[in-house]
C-alpha cells in the first residue's frame, strides 16, 4: 500500500494530467502541457487501530486537506458482517470491516452475545459520512467490501471494492491480499493468479511493455467515455489516483476472463459504477489482456470475451 503511493510519477503518465481546459483540438489526456508536478502525498499508516484511533486520524487528515485536496482512505481488513435481514439503515446494518479485534470492558454472556454484542471496532460505511463533505477516494480490500457499495455522500466519493472471495488455489499462494497486489504491481498479480512463479527478465520486460500499453489505452478510454460518472473526473487529474483506477480496470478484466474466478463475489466492484461498454468491457482492453496471457503462455486459463458470464 505504501509503496504504491511512494512511487515517482512516470514520464509517460505525467503528461496526461486531466485538465478541464485542454489545448484546442485535443482531449484532456492528450494535452501535453503539465502545469504542476505533484509530490508524494502526505500519509498516515495505522496498524490495527481502534475505532477511536482511526476516527482521530481521519479527523486530523480531513482538517489538513487543502481547499482543492482529496482524502484517500485505503483499508485492508477482515470483514464484519451485519444483520442483513434487517436493512432499515444499510450504512450500518450490512456491517463493515474490523479494524481491531481488541475487546473493551466485559463481554456479554454467551447466551446473549449473539443478540447484543457488536464489534465495537467495526468501521461501518455510515461512520464515514462526516468525511464525505470533501472529496473522498475509498479503497476497501476486505471480505465484506460490498457493504461500502451503497455509501452515500455529500461531496465527491469514489469507492474501489475488492472481490469478496478468492479461489482456494490462488489464496494458498498469496502473501497478502490479491486486490492490493493488483493495485501495486498488476503484472505480478496476474502471474500470481496464473500460478507463474518465475519469469525470465526479458519476458518480464516484454510483458511490462504490454502492461504500459494497457494503461495508456485505458487512460484514453477514460478521457473519451461519455457515460463516466462526474465523480471520477474529479480524481483523474491526480497521478496516483488515476493509476489506481487504471490498475483497477486491469484487475477487473483479468478476473472476469480468468476461468478460475466465477461469479460476482470473485470480481472487484466500483461505486459509482464504471461504464462497462466504454471501459470495463471494451474489446481493445480485452485483447491486450489476452495478448499478455499469450506472452506468459497461460492463454488456456482465460475464456474468450464472448463466453464471459458476469452474472454467473
Amino acid at each position: 500500500m505504501l509503496q504504491t503511493l511512494e512511487r515517482e510519477p512516470q514520464d509517460d503518465l505525467s503528461n496526461q494530467i486531466y485538465d478541464n481546459s485542454p489545448a484546442p483540438g485535443k482531449t484532456p489526456f492528450e494535452n501535453g502541457e503539465r502545469t504542476n508536478k505533484r509530490d508524494n502525498p502526505h500519509k498516515y499508516l495505522l496498524y490495527k487501530p481502534t475505532y477511536g484511533q482511526l476516527n482521530t486520524f481521519l479527523a486530523s487528515a480531513f482538517k489538513e486537506l487543502p481547499p482543492n485536496g482529496a482524502m484517500l482512505l485505503y483499508i485492508s481488513a477482515d470483514g464484519c458482517l451485519g444483520n442483513q435481514k434487517h436493512t432499515d439503515d444499510a450504512a450500518y446494518d450490512l456491517g463493515g470491516v474490523i479494524t481491531n479485534s481488541r475487546r473493551e470492558g466485559e463481554e456479554p454472556s454467551k447466551a446473549k452475545k449473539t443478540e447484543l454484542y457488536k464489534e465495537i471496532h467495526c468501521l461501518h460505511p455510515g461512520d464515514l459520512y462526516p468525511y464525505t463533505r470533501k472529496p473522498l477516494f475509498l479503497i476497501i480490500d476486505s471480505s465484506n467490501s460490498s457493504a461500502f457499495q451503497l455509501l452515500t455522500c455529500l461531496a465527491t466519493v469514489v469507492c474501489l471494492l475488492s472481490p469478496e472471495q478468492i479461489p482456494a488455489t490462488v489464496d494458498q499462494q498469496l502473501k497478502g491480499n490479491l486486490f492490493t497486489l493488483f493495485l501495486h504491481c498488476p503484472l505480478m498479480a496476474m502471474c500470481c493468479v496464473c500460478n507463474i512463479a518465475d519469469v525470465p527478465i526479458t519476458l518480464w520486460d516484454k510483458c511490462q511493455t504490454q502492461m504500459d500499453k494497457f494503461v495508456a489505452d485505458a487512460s484514453k478510454l477514460f478521457s473519451r467515455a461519455r457515460k463516466l460518472d462526474h465523480a471520477y473526473v474529479q480524481f483523474l487529474g491526480d497521478d496516483f489516483l488515476r493509476l489506481l483506477l487504471l490498475r483497477f480496470v486491469f484487475c477487473y478484466i483479468v478476473l472476469i476472463l480468468h476461468k478460475g474466478f466465477k461469479g460476482p463475489s470473485y470480481y472487484p466492484a466500483s461505486h459509482p459504477a464504471l461504464p462497462t461498454d466504454e471501459i470495463l468491457e471494451h474489446p481493445a482492453l480485452y485483447k491486450l489482456v489476452l495478448d499478455l496471457a499469450t506472452s506468459l503462455e497461460v492463454r488456456s486459463l482465460f475464456a474468450e470475451p464472448g463466453d464471459v458470464d458476469i452474472s454467473a
